[in-house]
């Protein structure tokens, strides 16, 4: 599993000049040889860590951005820590020099809810494991963004992301740009969670990369046109269905939905959609499950096509 990382590292390769590529990742790229080769590669990254790895206090190169002064570093000129010491006990020592509401989508598990998070960030080594020493024994220069929830509500776990990233970082706008970048990751997770779950791609037991790129041309378009519904339905939910969806289809869901076509909002079709798949929206549900929604989705294309065939019928 690890290798996956670094197999597509090495297979996007490196920018073009006047090009910056950045590789975002989840705590499940925390992997030391995965960062090692973007640089390698000349990339840089934004990753989730989940390794409490050694670290020592950066000396900075004449050009690197100094971090806010509640970060402890070492100067020039001074002699090296003794002892490494660990990622997380650092970052953990950082006083907060921004704050800031983040919206949290619901999942399975949670509700959707905002939270209030404070920030820290300063540059670090990281130092490489000691059977990579050997091999890869160079250490990563990183910038370290902290961000936590200080006072969650009562039965809820506090937010908490420590991010690496090798792009610099010498701001606190810089700092939640980076943020931003990660928090991007979620929507790419969202879409391949629809092609895997939704609709089963991994059980197509395709042998063929013609084959798979075809089923995907098939595919990847619906996906992104539910990304986009559901996007609409949560964040402007009474936005009329029509303003982004074919007038036909708007019209079906919204007899099944048994309101009118011109009134039927994002937040109704959504939810229609869903239902057509099997949800029952109870009380105790979290939002549609991608199963469900795709089962919706083919459900109402066949209805659709259903309309197409009886209007021919009816010409003839």
């Amino acid at each position: 599993m690890s290798l996956v990382w670094e197999r597509s590292v090495q297979a996007i390769g490196t920018p073009p000049d006047g090009v910056q590529w950045i590789h975002v990742g989840d705590r499940y790229s925390d992997i030391f040889s995965f960062l090692s080769l973007c640089r390698q590669q000349q990339c840089d990254f934004v990753v989730r860590a989940a390794q409490d790895r050694c670290v020592d206090l950066l000396v900075e190169p004449a050009d690197a951005p100094v971090p806010p002064r509640s970060h402890h570093r070492r100067r020039a000129g001074q002699p090296a820590a003794a002892k490494p010491q660990h990622l997380f006990e650092v970052v953990r020592s950082w006083s907060a020099v921004g704050e800031q509401d983040l919206h949290l989508e619901a999942t399975k598990q949670t509700k959707a809810r905002v939270a209030h998070v404070v920030l820290s960030f300063g540059c670090l080594r990281l130092l490489p494991p000691e059977q990579q020493q050997a091999s890869q024994g160079r250490p990563l220069v990183v910038w370290v963004i902290r961000v936590w929830e200080p006072e969650p509500p009562e039965g809820v776990e506090g937010l908490e992301w420590v991010v690496l990233t090798s792009v610099p970082t010498a701001t606190l706008a810089q700092a939640w740009q980076r943020v931003d970048w990660y928090r991007a990751r979620w929507l790419v997770e969202d879409y391949h969670q629809g092609l895997k779950t939704g609709c089963s791609i991994e059980e197509r037991q395709l042998q063929s990369y013609e084959a798979l790129r075809r089923l995907l041309g098939l595919l990847a378009p619906t996906a992104v046109r539910l990304l986009q519904l559901r996007a609409v339905a949560r964040e402007t939910p009474e936005r009329l269905a029509s303003e982004i969806l074919p007038t036909e289809l708007v019209q079906v869901v919204a007899l099944l939905a048994k309101v009118p076509a011109a009134t039927l909002t994002a937040q109704q079709c959504w939810y229609a959609i869903a239902r057509c798949g099997g949800y029952l929206r109870r009380r105790s549900s979290g939002p549609p499950g991608w199963k469900t929604l795709w089962k919706g989705w083919f459900s109402v294309q066949t209805l659709l096509e259903g309309v197409h065939l009886a209007t021919r019928l009816s010409l003839n």
